[in-house]
C-alpha cells in the first residue's frame, strides 16, 4: 500500500469520523460545494462538516477554490485519481 493509500485508510477506515469525511468526498466527487450545502445535503451539522473539511483540507486531499466565506471545496486533482479512494466511494452505499 502506498503512502496515499496508507493515509486515506487512515482517515476514512481507521479514525473515529471516517465514514463521515468518506461521505463528504463523495459528494465532493460529484459537485464542489461549500460547508453548508455539504451540511443540507448530507444531512450533518454545519459544525461538524466545518471540522472533517478542515482535516481533509490539512491534509491535501480537498481545496478551495478562494479563500473566502462561501467559497466551494473540491478534490485535489491528484487525490480524484486514487485507486483507493475510487473503491472506497464505490463501497460505499
Amino acid at each position: 500500500m502506498d503512502s496515499k493509500s496508507r493515509l486515506l485508510y487512515w482517515l476514512l477506515n481507521a479514525s473515529r469520523g471516517g465514514p463521515t469525511r468518506l461521505r463528504i468526498i463523495k459528494v465532493l466527487d460529484r459537485l464542489p460545494s461549500n460547508a453548508n450545502r455539504l451540511s443540507s445535503e448530507l444531512d450533518l451539522d454545519y459544525k461538524t462538516v466545518q471540522e472533517h473539511l478542515q482535516i481533509l483540507q490539512e491534509n491535501g486531499i480537498v481545496g478551495k477554490i478562494k479563500e473566502s466565506y462561501g467559497a466551494p471545496f473540491f478534490i485535489m486533482q491528484d487525490w480524484s485519481e486514487n485507486e483507493y479512494l475510487k473503491e472506497l466511494m464505490r463501497e460505499l452505499k
